[in-house]
C-alpha cells in the first residue's frame, strides 16, 4: 500500500512538474514575442516609397451596428490612390441600406452584392473573392467590418511593404472585448496565439507558419493570385488563417506587425459569439486528426484545469496531514497559478488594455475553454455543424 502511495505521489509531481515547465516556457516565449515583434511605425527615410493603387475589401453580413465606424475610417485614409469594395453577404439587416448611402456621396466606394455560392465556399471566402474580382487595385486590403483604423495605418503598412520588399503584411489588432466571460477569457487564448503563430515564427523565412489577421492583412495582388486567391481556401471557416499559412508555404515573403494602437477589431460581440469563435478554431482541428485533437484537449485541461484541482487539494492535505510531499505539491501549483496569473496580466495590460481586475476571473476562462474543447470532442463524433452570423456550416 505504501509503495502505490509512492508511486501515485511521484506520478502526481512529475505531472505537475511538467505543467510547471510549460507554462514557464509559455510566459518567457509570449514576453520574446511582445518584446521583439516589430511594430507598424514610419519607416525613416525610405527609399522605395511609391503607393500603388490599393483596393479596400470589406465583406460584411449584418453589420449595421459596427459598418458605419468601419468606412468612416476607412475614407478618411491618408493613402493617396485608393477604392474601397464594400461587399453585402446576404445581410437582413440595414447593411446594404448603409452601404449604398455612403457609395451615394464618395465616388470611391463600390458596393457588390452577392448571394451565397453555395456548400464549396464557407464563411466569407465567396464574399472575399468577389470583391476581389471587381477591384482593380495592385495591392488588395482585406479587412473586416467590424474593425476600425487609424487614418495613417494605411500608408505607414504600405510604407513597411515597400522597404521590407514584401509581398504581404498583416498587423496584429487591438482585440475589442463586449462582454465579460470574453474579457476573462480572451487573455488565455492570446497567450497560445502568441506561442502558436507568433510573429517571431511568421517573420522568419524558414519558418513555415503564416497567418493572416482578417481585421487587416495586405497582399500583392499578383502574390494573391499565384496563391490561388480565396478560392484555394474556400473550406477553411479560419479563412484568414489558412491563406496566410499558404502565403508563407509558396515562399512567399511576409511580415506580422503590431499595431494595436492603429487597428481596433472586435473578437467576440457577446458570449455565444464567444463560444462559436472557440469552435471555429476547435472543429476544424478535430475534424483533420482526430488523436491529435484528443491529445490538445487532454493538454488544455492539464495545462488549465489540473493546477487548481491539485492547489486547493495539496491546500487541504499541508492542513489536515502536513508533510514534505504535500508542502512541495503546493509550491508546484501555487507556482503554476502564479504563472497563470502573470501572463493574464501581462496580455491584458500589453494586447487587450483591459483593466486588471479581469484577471481574477482566470479559472472561468479555463473552465470555458477547456470545456468548449471537451463538448466539441463529443459533439464532433456525431456531426462537424458550426453556426457563424446565422449560417450553419458543415466542416469537411
Amino acid at each position: 500500500m505504501e509503495n502505490v502511495q509512492i508511486i501515485f505521489y511521484f506520478l502526481i509531481i512529475s505531472i505537475t512538474a511538467g505543467i510547471f515547465s510549460t507554462w514557464i516556457y509559455l510566459l518567457f516565449f509570449m514576453i520574446k514575442s511582445l518584446r521583439q515583434t516589430p511594430r507598424l511605425e514610419r519607416i525613416k527615410n525610405i527609399k522605395n516609397n511609391n503607393f500603388p493603387k490599393l483596393s479596400i475589401i470589406v465583406p460584411a453580413r449584418n453589420e449595421e451596428i459596427y459598418i458605419r465606424k468601419c468606412i468612416d475610417s476607412l475614407v478618411k485614409q491618408d493613402y493617396p490612390d485608393f477604392e474601397i469594395i464594400l461587399v453585402n453577404d446576404e445581410s437582413s439587416d440595414k447593411t446594404l441600406e448603409i452601404m449604398h448611402e455612403y457609395k451615394r456621396s464618395n465616388v470611391t466606394i463600390q458596393v457588390v452584392n452577392v448571394n451565397q455560392a453555395g456548400d464549396d465556399w464557407i464563411g466569407k471566402n465567396w464574399a472575399c473573392y468577389q470583391g476581389y474580382l471587381k477591384s482593380n487595385g495592385n495591392l488588395l486590403l482585406f479587412t473586416d467590418a467590424d474593425s476600425y483604423h487609424s487614418e495613417n495605418t494605411m500608408s505607414l503598412a504600405v510604407q513597411n511593404l515597400n522597404h521590407y520588399r514584401l509581398d504581404a503584411i498583416t498587423i496584429m489588432p487591438r482585440l475589442i472585448c463586449n462582454d465579460f466571460f470574453t474579457q476573462v477569457t480572451l487573455p488565455l487564448l492570446t497567450t497560445f496565439l502568441h506561442t502558436s503563430f507568433s510573429p517571431l515564427k511568421v517573420n522568419d523565412a524558414k519558418s513555415k507558419v503564416g497567418y493572416f489577421f482578417g481585421s487587416y492583412f495586405i497582399i500583392k495582388r499578383n502574390t494573391y493570385e499565384k496563391i490561388g486567391s480565396h478560392a484555394a481556401v474556400k473550406h477553411e471557416i479560419i479563412e484568414d488563417g489558412a491563406l496566410g499559412k499558404k502565403v508563407k508555404e509558396e515562399n512567399f515573403k511576409m511580415k506580422m506587425l503590431r499595431g494595436e494602437s492603429y487597428v481596433h477589431a472586435i473578437w467576440a460581440r457577446n458570449s455565444s459569439e464567444l463560444f462559436k469563435a472557440i469552435d471555429r478554431i476547435v472543429i476544424p482541428i478535430f475534424k483533420e486528426n482526430r488523436v491529435k485533437s484528443t491529445l490538445l484537449s487532454l493538454g488544455l485541461f492539464f495545462l488549465l484545469i489540473f493546477p487548481f484541482v491539485t492547489f486547493f487539494l495539496s491546500l487541504t492535505l499541508c492542513v489536515i496531514f502536513p508533510n514534505v510531499v504535500h508542502f512541495v505539491m503546493l509550491l508546484l501549483t501555487g507556482s503554476i497559478l502564479f504563472i497563470l496569473l502573470l501572463t493574464n496580466l501581462i496580455q491584458l495590460s500589453n494586447t487587450l488594455f483591459l483593466n486588471k481586475i479581469y484577471s481574477l476571473g482566470i479559472i472561468l476562462g479555463t473552465i470555458i475553454i477547456v470545456s468548449r474543447f471537451f463538448s466539441r470532442l463529443v459533439i464532433s463524433n456525431r456531426k462537424s455543424i458550426i453556426k457563424w452570423r446565422d449560417r450553419l456550416y458543415k466542416i469537411s
